[in-house]
């Protein structure tokens, strides 16, 4: 398991790092002609959603670990607040929140049988364009950047004081 982990790792840092990416990224992506793919759009509002939820429960268990320092998450994150913590503990959770939702994205329009016939047509012969392989690769992004930006937002949110 940990040796397929880090080869897949390995296999997505050197597409992504290999000269002419974009144009292969850009290729992948004119195979999908289907209408059912405005259905992805989707996936940017349950991005929103699990960003607003994660921001809510780093705030909340900052609140549980300093009791004696607890702040009301309307007092904090307001037009008017400033600082280096307050940005960091906001957009941490966005981080986190793009492949979190992305896959649940994924998994909800799959149970949508036309909209996987789609997907399904024009993933074939893609690399990484399958199902399986965009799950997994949601899942390996939430592994190495969602549990991490989540650290930092929990340490940053325990750094304010109002």
């Amino acid at each position: 398991m940990k040796g397929t982990l880090r080869s897949r790792v390995v296999e997505l840092a050197s597409e992504t790092t290999r000269k002419g990416y974009v144009g292969r990224a850009q290729q992948r992506a004119s195979r999908r002609k289907s209408l059912w793919n405005l259905l992805d759009l989707f996936g940017l509002v349950l991005i929103g959603i699990v960003w607003w939820g994660l921001l809510h429960a780093v705030w909340a268990a900052r609140n549980l670990v300093i009791p004696q320092h607890a702040i009301p998450f309307s007092t904090v994150f307001r037009p008017d607040r400033t600082g280096l913590a307050v940005i960091v503990s906001g957009l941490s959770p966005f981080f986190a929140a793009v492949p979190i939702g992305m896959l649940i994205s994924n998994f909800i329009l799959w149970c949508i049988p036309p909209y996987r016939r789609a997907c399904t047509r024009e993933a074939k012969g893609v690399w990484h364009a399958s199902f399986e392989d965009a799950q997994r690769d949601l899942s390996l992004m939430i592994l190495c950047m969602s549990c991490p930006a989540l650290v930092v937002a929990f340490i940053a949110a325990l750094l304010i004081h109002v």
